[in-house]
């Protein structure tokens, strides 16, 4: 049974977004899913939801889909592609949805198009064994390191600050000008392990 304007005001519609990449390259093609949940259990499919940027202008728009994301109960999702802004930046826009007024902010980076290709190799200090699932930063961009050690990133040329984390390790920072493709090796030294306290 439809419900009626009136009812659907009355009702709550949660907004969630994502497969959303980070960072945007100016100006480019982009997409992301955006899933909308009604607290009175409505199916949504065809309801419409909406991209709008910061001045409040339509960017995209969809249906949502004829059954809810697998594993979830009653979240109906739609992928919508827009273009990105074309000036560089943090960006706030908004999803909504008309049923239940909806409307969620949602913050997202573009940069300018890459021109260089970095890759970093992360070895383990002393062993120099490959360390594959170590996060990099550069920043704004992310990427983690494959089962060679190796983690490879995108990106204009300029001055960034290099950041390499993973669990057990040491953090590993340096500052890092990018002029030409290039690659970076990284060392970083296992965590001391904590000393034991011996009660008598």
């Amino acid at each position: 049974m439809a419900d009626s304007n009136a009812d659907a005001e009355q009702h709550t519609t949660s907004l969630a977004v994502w497969d959303l990449a980070s960072p945007l390259v100016i100006s480019r093609p982009a997409k992301m899913k955006v899933g909308a949940k009604c607290s009175a259990g409505c199916q949504l499919t065809d309801h419409e939801v909406e991209i709008h940027d910061q001045s409040g202008a339509r960017i995209a728009r969809a249906g949502l889909s004829s059954g809810p994301w697998p594993g979830t109960s009653g979240l109906y999702w739609a992928e919508l592609e827009f273009p990105a802004p074309a000036l560089a930046g943090t960006h706030t826009w908004s999803v909504t949805c008309a049923h239940g007024n909806a409307s969620s902010p949602f913050t997202f980076i573009t940069v300018q198009p890459p021109e260089h290709s970095l890759t970093i190799r992360v070895r383990e200090k002393g062993t120099q064994a490959p360390l594959p699932d170590v996060e990099v930063r550069l920043g704004v961009y992310r990427a983690s390191s494959d089962q060679r050690g190796f983690a490879k990133i995108e990106l204009p040329k300029g001055s960034y600050s290099l950041s390499v984390w993973k669990v057990g390790y040491e953090n590993f920072s340096t500052a890092l000008d990018v002029t030409d493709t290039m690659t970076v090796d990284v060392e970083i030294q296992p965590e001391p392990e904590p000393e034991q306290k011996y009660w008598m």
